[in-house]
């Protein structure tokens, strides 16, 4: 693997989405105010396809303070941006335009309510969005009120159906559907546990609560995201206090089995991806300043540290998968 390189120079970029096409990348500006606006922003970029360098397309206000997640979906019948803005609770959607820029804010969703954490759930924070597999509804994860709430997408609006209540102080982060959009892993912040919810046209059903930590930790951890392996066998999540990865096993009914906890090497992992042959598995360390890179063992799911590169407070790793 190459030594990476500064692909460009803008403000708090806290997560990335890239294209289906592999030609556009967008990332949310985590901040607070804008041009005299309570807001951050979300950024357009055009990907070259021989040098892999990008170039700023046009930037919007995000719609909220604090933008922490975006999620893209592109088929025939629409084009979308959604953005979680954390700190005011409000989910914003964007058309996405031919050439890849970002059309104006079409929509904005505020989400309300709280949570028993009286520091983190003082009020909704809006934390992610993720499309279903079959891209005609998703799921919102509210941290603040403990909630995971269902829309449909009709004419590129998003519609609720229906909200599924988490555990208490839980804080529901980041969540991915299984292959077949049957079941959805769900992770919670606050708790450090993975939710498996049964997905269906009645709404979510828990059928399933595993810890992210092995059963002797003792030190403050919280945990940061989940993937699913490219064979759907296994399942990760990162931890942050305990900076490491569990590896859960998946049986043929979905349910978890906990394998391993691997140490990342490097402290605070927020973020990570699998590579598009599912053979290899990146981390970004935010309070090391490293990513280290991980072999997957394809027969048992288990990590074993390859790499190790110096990135400055990393906190996101998106894949191209063109």
């Amino acid at each position: 693997m190459e030594e990476f390189h500064l692909a460009t120079d803008i403000s708090n970029p806290s997560y990335l989405a890239m294209a289906v096409s592999g030609k556009y990348l967008y990332t949310v500006n985590e901040l607070n105010e804008y041009q005299g606006n309570p807001a951050g922003t979300v950024t357009a970029f055009a990907v070259d396809q021989t040098s892999f360098r990008i170039k700023p397309l046009n930037r919007q206000h995000s719609g909220g303070k604090g933008p922490c997640h975006i999620t893209l979906v592109q088929n025939l019948a629409q084009s979308l941006a959604v953005v979680s803005n954390y700190s005011s609770g409000i989910i914003s959607v964007f058309p996405l335009l031919e050439d890849g820029s970002l059309s104006e804010l079409s929509q904005t969703i505020q989400l309300e309510g709280s949570g028993p954490d009286r520091k983190r759930q003082e009020s909704s924070h809006a934390h992610s969005f993720i499309f279903a597999p079959c891209k005609s509804h998703g799921l919102a994860c509210d941290l603040g009120a403990d909630r995971i709430i269902s829309y449909n997408i009709e004419n590129n609006i998003l519609v609720p159906v229906s909200q599924f209540n988490s555990a208490p102080g839980s804080g529901p982060r980041h969540l991915v559907f299984n292959l077949e959009g049957k079941l959805v892993y769900c992770l919670n912040e606050l708790n450090s546990t993975v939710d498996v919810l049964s997905c269906s046209a009645d709404g979510l059903e828990k059928i399933q609560t595993v810890s992210t930590l092995p059963g002797n930790c003792t030190v403050a951890s919280t945990a940061s995201a989940v993937k699913l392996s490219a064979d759907a066998r296994f399942l990760y999540t990162s931890n942050r206090g305990h900076d490491s990865i569990a590896v859960f096993g998946i049986n043929n009914t979905g349910l978890l089995k906990q394998e391993a906890v691997i140490p990342t090497d490097g402290k605070t992992p927020r973020d990570f991806a699998i590579d598009n042959c599912g053979k290899f598995l990146l981390v970004c360390n935010q309070d090391s300043d490293n990513l280290t890179v991980f072999s997957i063992d394809q027969a048992n799911g288990i990590l074993y540290k390859k790499w190790e590169y110096k990135v400055p407070s990393g906190v996101c790793v998106a894949i191209n998968r063109n």
